[in-house]
């Protein structure tokens, strides 16, 4: 049984230690129930890993104490969905390129999905860390949800398409979820199988827990926009002015929050959009723009020529 992500340090570590021999003097939180507990130490930081594999997920509680800047890389070969609870401290993720795709701040969580490449962090000098990450397959995950339809949409969306790295909204891990973690991680029986159907209903009860949360928010709307953004991009006649009728809150609001959630307005998030998706048919496939004029939405050649110069040009991405 293979891990659904490894962890790539940044140099070689002095020593190795077993957890359940060596505790680290600076926390107390533990993952009970996992099958490998293992303390790095660096001359700057150390590193905890707790880890408890199953073929269908991998829950792994991650925690970092570091005096100076520190960075690892997480490398990921299948497509996976995640669940990625930031305890405390914050962790800022880049793609392979060094491209930030976002910083889990403390008491936060988010569902993403990610295709095979390695992914940076970097955590600041004199932080501590403590995440604990959920990795499952995304067929496993889509069965689970399927009675909370925002969830199940969103999740099967952002796993068919065809972006590297995507994230639904982050929420804040109020007392209830966090509730739910701390039995995660102090839950243990000698019988594996006991663990994993335990394990199967806690990760169940985590996701009921934010399409709950995302909903009673009204960030559903918000990400149905978006998402509603993702399938129609390449479309002509695309309407996003359709995603701002009856809303439960105020236009001005709806589009603060849609900035957070997507980092820009829904207009330029469907050019952003469009500008990746034609990067990646004329650099990966070799097709000439006025081939991909059409199949990114655009019906004029000058006008798509413009903004894809204009786009890369001001946002560095060449």
């Amino acid at each position: 049984m293979t891990d659904h992500f490894d962890i790539i340090f940044p140099s070689v570590h002095l020593s190795v230690l077993d957890v359940n021999s060596c505790p680290a003097d600076w926390t107390e939180s533990v993952l009970r129930s996992a099958t490998s507990s293992l303390r790095y130490s660096f001359p700057e930081a150390e590193v905890l890993r707790g880890k408890l594999l199953f073929k269908k997920y991998h829950i792994e509680l991650i925690q970092l104490r570091t005096e100076e800047a520190f960075s690892l890389r997480f490398k990921v070969d299948q497509d996976r969905l995640f669940l990625l609870f930031t305890i405390q401290g914050n962790l800022r993720f880049l793609t392979g390129e060094g491209t930030e795709v976002i910083t889990a701040t403390e008491n936060s969580f988010y569902p993403s999905h990610s295709r095979p490449e390695v992914y940076g962090t970097d955590i600041i000098k004199g932080s501590v860390v403590k995440a604990l990450v959920i990795s499952f397959d995304p067929d496993w995950a889509e069965r689970i949800v399927r009675p909370y339809r925002v969830l199940w949409e969103a999740l099967r969306e952002i796993a068919r398409s065809d972006r590297q790295f995507s994230i639904l909204p982050r929420l804040r891990i109020d007392r209830m979820l966090g509730k739910e973690l701390g039995e995660i991680l102090d839950f243990n029986d000698p019988n594996i199988e006991i663990v994993k159907l335990k394990m199967r209903k806690k990760i169940a009860m985590v996701l009921k827990c934010y399409h709950e949360m995302l909903v009673i928010s009204g960030l559903d709307r918000i990400y149905l926009a978006g998402l509603y953004i993702l399938k129609n991009f390449a479309d002509p006649e695309i309407d996003i002015q359709s995603q701002l009728q009856d809303l439960p809150m105020s236009d001005k609001t709806f589009r603060r929050k849609f900035r957070v959630i997507f980092g820009t307005t829904p207009y330029d998030y469907c050019v952003r959009l469009r500008m990746e998706k034609a990067r990646k048919l004329i650099n990966e496939q070799g097709l000439a723009k006025k081939e991909v004029c059409s199949m990114v939405g655009y019906t004029d050649l000058g006008s798509f020529s413009r903004t894809y110069r204009s786009y890369y040009r001001n946002e560095g991405h060449r």
